[in-house]
C-alpha cells in the first residue's frame, strides 16, 4: 500500500489540446494505446479525454466534435510520491478512471484504474473490500 504511485504509473505519452477534434484524439489513444488522455491548454490541466466515450460514434461525428465538449474536467491528481493505495482510494471514492500525476505544476504521467489492476492486484482488493 506503501508503493509510490510512480512506480506503476503511465509514463505521460502526450496530452490533447481543448480544440483538437474527438477523431484526433481517439487516434491518438489508438497509436499510444491507451484509453484516457489529458486535456491541458497553455500548461493548465483542463480534464480528461476517455477512449470510451468516443468509441461507437460515427467519424462525421467525431470529426465534428470537439476535445473541449467530450472531456471531463476536474480529474483527480497526485503527486508522484503519494501512496498506490491512496491514489487508488481516491478514485475509487469519486468514480474516477484515473489520476493525473502532477510533479511541480507539470503533468509526468497517469494512473488508472486498469494500471491498478494490472500491477497492484492485491491494493486494489483491499480498497475496493473498503468502499
Amino acid at each position: 500500500m506503501q508503493r509510490p504511485v510512480c512506480d506503476v504509473m503511465r509514463s505521460l505519452p502526450l496530452s490533447l489540446l481543448p480544440d483538437d477534434t474527438a477523431a484526433w484524439a481517439l487516434r491518438r489513444m489508438r497509436q499510444e494505446e491507451v484509453d484516457v488522455l489529458p486535456v491541458v491548454d497553455y500548461g493548465e490541466l483542463l480534464g480528461l479525454v476517455l477512449a470510451r466515450d468516443l468509441e461507437g460514434r460515427s467519424d462525421c461525428d467525431l470529426a465534428r466534435l470537439l476535445v473541449k465538449v467530450v472531456m471531463h474536467g476536474d480529474p483527480e491528481t497526485a503527486a508522484p510520491w503519494s501512496p498506490v493505495g491512496a491514489v487508488l482510494a481516491q478514485l475509487l471514492r469519486f468514480r474516477q478512471e484515473a489520476a493525473v500525476i502532477v510533479d511541480r505544476g507539470h503533468l509526468v504521467g497517469l494512473f488508472t484504474l486498469d494500471d491498478a489492476a494490472r500491477n497492484c492486484g492485491d491494493i486494489l482488493d483491499a480498497a475496493t473490500l473498503r468502499h
